[in-house]
């Protein structure tokens, strides 16, 4: 069965320090500094997969990749078997639509002038077909979606608490209908309660709708409690992978540093991480 999104061999590299030329007085040369080698990646249709790394394991510079936004230096990436390079513009327009990110800063990926209204308009207006009567009536179902009163759509992103604004963003996400959406540490700057609570609503509507996840965390509860599998990224690299249930049999040091990084559960909490 053809996955829906999948990374074969993606490797990239950023310049990195001047050396200097011993061959030239006063030159220099400009170094690679790999960020990403060898990756294989891919996501089934409703799947959910939980990307977990440190900071500067290269989470972000591959999801980066893998929506397109970059490109990589090796590898391919593919789209319902379609490499993403070769996508002709109506292809592209497409997979823009099928395939959305929301970030972890919210207030940096809204536009601050404009309503919320309108920025949940924005995607609808440049993805779809829909008439702005019913881009506007989208709008209201979106923020009821994700937990916000639809009359949030005529104030501004800064009359909102940030909670608030990362809903905005959730919602900006799935306003297209999108088969995957990449969560780029967009909870992590949310209290435990929060984060819990939009996960499962999350959860919801991958249940309701069938749409697949790409959680990127370095968080090891949040990823067992709402991935199908965990895969561990370690200096560029994929160094261990499980699935989420009935545990996590990660063995490699950076993924047990991660696991071992997790305060102890509450009593309750141990309860249903065990069920």
């Amino acid at each position: 069965m053809t996955a829906l999104l999948a990374a074969s061999g993606l490797g990239k590299s950023y310049p990195g320090k001047t050396y200097p030329d011993t061959s030239h007085p006063g030159a220099g040369r400009r170094g690679e500094r790999p960020v990403l080698s060898g990756i294989n990646l891919s996501l089934g249709e409703g799947e959910c997969v939980a990307l977990l790394g440190r900071s500067g394991s290269g989470k972000s510079t591959l999801a980066r990749l893998l929506l397109g936004l970059e490109e990589a230096d090796a590898g391919t990436v593919r789209f319902r078997g379609a490499a993403l390079p070769g996508l002709d513009r109506a292809g592209r327009r497409a997979f823009h639509a099928a395939v959305q990110m929301v970030l972890q800063d919210p207030l940096s990926a809204v536009n601050p002038r404009h309503s919320v209204g309108r920025i949940l308009a924005e995607p609808l207006r440049h993805l779809t077909d829909l008439p702005s009567p019913a881009r506007d009536a989208r709008a209201g179902e979106l923020l009821a979606m994700v937990g916000l009163d639809p009359a949030s759509a005529g104030r501004l992103p800064g009359q909102l608490s940030g909670g608030q604004v990362q809903r905005v963003g959730l919602a900006r996400a799935l306003a297209t209908r999108p088969a995957l959406v990449v969560l780029d540490e967009a909870v992590s700057n949310l209290d435990a309660p929060r984060q819990v609570e939009i996960l499962d609503r999350l959860a919801h509507l991958r249940r309701a709708h069938g749409t697949a996840f790409l959680l990127i965390t370095h968080d090891v509860r949040l990823a067992r409690r709402f991935a199908d599998r965990v895969v561990v990224l370690s200096e560029g690299r994929i160094v261990d992978a499980s699935p989420c249930r009935p545990g996590l049999a990660l063995s490699h040091p950076a993924a047990r540093e991660l696991v071992d990084a997790v305060l102890p559960a509450s009593p309750r909490m141990a309860r249903e991480e065990a069920r």
